[in-house]
């Protein structure tokens, strides 16, 4: 019954994918924003809900009443049939989508603390939205993205898998193709059974090479979909240099040669992506179940790297879209002092960059000021800084070490009583506690040890002395022991490369954990395979790459605050459809540079906020 509940949540992501992405008119962007609050919790959030009213309305209005509610209400069929409690009284009639919501959010409300309550009662009573909407406002984004996490393993997992992999000659070349000290031993150059990395699969292999992945689906795999795109070059069943064979029924092997000899010690990514032959009617339209793009990494002979110090390079292929990015610079790195640099991409949907404000508290209880990046009626952004000089940037990143999965197997005894439930601190909150008790790095990061999380996130923390924390969360449902991992720039793996860094003054974070790589065990749940981020994340390839891409940069020399600017609207960095906001921290300096209300956010100049200016009046 679990993996029967499971899989329905597939189809409430794709549902979800959907409503997020639907969209209004295109309108001219809104005037940059940013508003003053000051006062108690209370009192700064009426102030924010009666400036912003008009725009708190909108964004409630075109993201979830007119958009996010009525997609979900399509799924109230299917999840009552497999959770009695939703064919109850108070989900009918159109109000089973807000109840869902609220209900998590309810659930969530429980790790928030007085201030927190006392602020989203103020945006209530400011703007007209009641509480328990603003409530929802302030909490869905966790939840939605756990559901969303677990749907999307579950709907990969039924999509083809690439089980083997190949590089010919490589087992008789005479050198190390894979990095462990070895030359030739048995089996060298294959990869069986093939397991994701984030480190190159194969070094200094052959100039004539020919490369075999294997995919495997109980329906069969559909040839005509079949795409392997080699440093740009597209390869399918037609193409020559590809040829395809099919074993057994649910078995293709492609072999792929080259038309011409690899060039000699140079990097490659294969992407290799396929469908199954079965045609899934649900959701509409009519589609196969698509692999996620495999992103292979080998180098070739004279590179002189081994597997886990190779880059990714640019992919600037229209297809795959960077996802969001920080990076925090001090020491040699940077000419402006301590920096954190971030560009957040998600879900625009032609909505978020229209309802985007930068919000700086003057709390009246003598703490320090502090400011964030965010949107209209949320109490949070994904990035900010306080007037102590401590800034935070956040991440999601996919794991089904949430806490919505976490209810599933709370409730896995009685599921006629089981409800879909997120709890924790939502990580927004979570930055905003950051800001207003943490005096530094180190503090924020016990802060963060602390607190419950409700999904997945990758931040970074950065000080006004260049102390720098890489901080990954989990909601540890399977009681590891571990929910928050913390990575230092001088941290290095087995092989001696650096987890995040280029050197002991940078750090960067992509959307892909780089310590927690083990975040959940794999195991069989009621038939459904529960498996690490790495292998089913659609996050996974794209931020190694992304993250490469700021190495390279910041492997050229220090950078300034216009240098990090640039870097952040640099194409490898831009998601060009779903950028929703960008800033530049420049910590020592107690200055916020921010670019919002437009698509990409760093398609306009950016904007500076200083905390030693004297606030307009």
């Amino acid at each position: 019954m679990v993996g029967v509940l499971l899989r329905r949540l597939s189809t409430l992501a794709a549902l979800l994918c959907v409503c997020v992405s639907a969209c209004l008119p295109t309108q001219p962007p809104p005037r940059r924003e940013i508003i003053h609050l000051h006062g108690n919790a209370y009192e700064r959030g009426k102030q924010h809900g009666e400036k912003m009213k008009s725009k708190i309305h909108s964004f409630y209005t075109t993201l979830l009443t007119a958009s996010l509610f009525p997609y979900l209400g399509r799924e109230q069929p299917v999840i009552a049939s497999l959770l009695n409690e939703y064919q109850g009284e108070q989900y009918q009639n159109g109000r089973f989508a807000y109840q869902l919501l609220l209900e998590s959010a309810k659930n969530i409300e429980k790790s928030l603390n007085k201030n927190q309550r006392d602020e989203l009662r103020g945006i209530s009573d400011g703007s007209g939205l009641s509480y328990d909407e603003v409530l929802v406002l302030n909490t869905f984004v966790d939840s939605v993205l756990a559901v969303r996490g677990i749907a999307l393993a579950i709907r990969l997992s039924r999509a083809p898998q690439l089980t083997r992999l190949e590089f010919a000659g490589a087992a008789t070349d005479g050198v190390d193709n894979d990095g462990d000290s070895m030359i030739d031993e048995p089996g060298e150059g294959i990869l069986d059974p093939f397991l994701a990395d984030g480190a190159a699969n194969a070094v200094e292999v052959p100039l004539n090479t020919r490369i075999k992945v294997t995919l495997k689906d109980p329906e069969g795999i559909d040839g005509p979909s079949l795409r392997l795109t080699l440093n740009g070059v597209l390869y399918t069943e037609k193409t020559p240099g590809l040829t395809l064979e099919s074993p057994t029924p649910d078995t293709l092997v492609a072999t792929l040669t080259p038309v011409s000899p690899l060039e000699a010690g140079a990097t490659f990514t294969l992407v290799v992506t396929a469908g199954d032959k079965l045609e899934v009617t649900q959701p509409p339209p009519a589609h196969l179940s698509f692999m996620r793009d495999e992103e292979l990494l080998f180098t070739t002979r004279g590179a002189g790297l081994i597997p886990s110090r190779v880059r990714r390079p640019a992919l600037l292929d229209g297809r795959t879209r960077p996802p969001p990015i920080a990076f925090a610079l001090t020491g040699a790195s940077s000419s402006s002092g301590p920096l954190l640099a971030h560009h957040f991409a998600l879900l625009d949907a032609n909505t978020a960059h229209k309802h985007t404000l930068v919000t700086v508290h003057h709390p009246d209880d003598g703490s320090p000021a502090y400011a964030t990046v965010g949107w209209a009626g949320v109490a949070y952004g994904l990035v900010g800084m306080s007037e102590r000089g401590v800034g935070y940037a956040c991440n999601p990143s996919d794991t089904l070490d949430n806490s919505v999965v976490g209810s599933v197997l709370d409730q896995v005894a009685d599921l006629s009583k089981a409800k879909l439930t997120a709890k924790g601190v939502p990580i927004g909150f979570a930055g905003r506690r950051v800001l207003e008790t943490s005096p530094d790095t180190l503090a924020a990061v016990q802060l963060m040890k602390g607190l419950t999380h409700v999904y997945g996130w990758n931040c970074v923390v950065s000080d006004s002395k260049g102390v720098m924390r890489s901080i990954e969360v989990d909601s540890d449902v399977f009681k590891s022991g571990d929910a928050v991992f913390t990575v230092a720039p001088a941290d290095v793996d087995a092989t001696g490369t650096r987890l995040a860094s280029v050197t002991d003054d940078d750090l960067i974070v992509g959307s892909g954990y780089r310590l927690n790589t083990n975040d959940v065990i794999t195991l069989n749940l009621a038939g459904q395979r529960v498996v690490p981020q790495k292998i089913w994340s659609t996050f996974f390839y794209r931020s190694r790459r992304v993250v490469d891409s700021v190495a390279r940069r910041i492997a050229e020399g220090p950078m300034d605050v216009s240098a990090a600017e640039a870097l952040l609207g640099d194409d490898e960095l831009v998601d060009k459809s779903d950028s929703m906001t960008a800033a530049v921290l420049e910590l020592a300096g107690k200055k916020l540079h921010y670019a919002i209300g437009q698509v990409p956010a760093t398609s306009q100049p950016f904007e500076t906020f200083d905390f030693a200016a004297p606030e307009p009046r």
